[in-house]
């Protein structure tokens, strides 16, 4: 048996789960000290596949929970989309401050480069 794979069982919890959406079998990996972590199971544990149906490629999240044993007590499957990752309240929550320290950034430029000047 390799290194890594000798790695793999000593800090992970390796579970197989079958996704009914594309009836694929998924191995999934899932830190040990992430399962000791939790203080409330079963927990909910997220992952990101791809299937092709119909023809047509889709990426699929599926929420898996987790018991204090490891075991899969339930899961969820939604198709991914990029405008369901983020609410647009979320997205401003995160865009507005950072828009406001890129200002205070280039209004401190703007001072350096008139001080730098002033000193030539």
């Amino acid at each position: 048996m390799s290194e890594k794979k000798d790695n793999d069982k000593e800090n992970f919890l390796i579970k197989q789960y079958r996704c009914n959406f594309c009836n694929a079998m998924h191995d999934v990996r899932i830190k040990k000290s992430l399962l000791d972590a939790q203080t409330k199971y079963p927990f909910p544990y997220v992952f990101l596949h791809n299937t092709i149906k119909n023809g047509e490629a889709k990426e699929l999240i599926t929420i898996l929970y987790i018991d204090r044993d490891g075991k899969v007590r339930g899961s969820e499957i939604q198709e991914f989309s990029t405008n369901d990752l983020f609410s647009k309240e979320q997205v401003m929550a995160i865009v507005e401050p950072l828009i406001k320290e890129i200002r205070i950034l280039q209004q401190d430029n703007i001072k350096l480069k008139k001080q730098i000047q002033e000193l030539q």
